[in-house]
């Protein structure tokens, strides 16, 4: 069965005025980024011969906590948005091994 929280295409949250939209932009890609990953992750747990039932919850639950990430960072104040950013950075790297 499809999630819907791959199959349903939401428009990015628009930020409130008062915020700094660069770095917005910055944090909301790097919340898509690790999405993106987790994305991707589920999709070839799925599609293994035998998909790993306990690893698919966890990547699933972890990819709702970036999808509440995301939405909340539209009416985040400018250091929860530079938080953000700088721990979704460090996760994507973590997630890719990229240094």
């Amino acid at each position: 069965m499809p999630d819907p929280e791959t199959t349903q295409k939401t428009p990015a949250p628009t930020p409130s005025p008062h915020l700094d939209s660069g770095g917005y932009a910055v944090a909301l890609e790097c919340v898509r980024l690790v999405i993106s990953w987790y994305n991707s992750a589920i999709y070839d747990e799925e599609h293994t011969s035998s998909p790993d039932t306990e690893r698919l919850e966890k990547l699933t639950a972890e990819r709702r906590e970036c999808v509440a990430a995301r939405k909340s960072l539209s009416h985040a104040g400018p250091d929860e948005i530079s938080r953000t950013a700088r721990d979704y950075r460090a996760r994507f790297r973590r997630l890719t091994g990229i240094s």
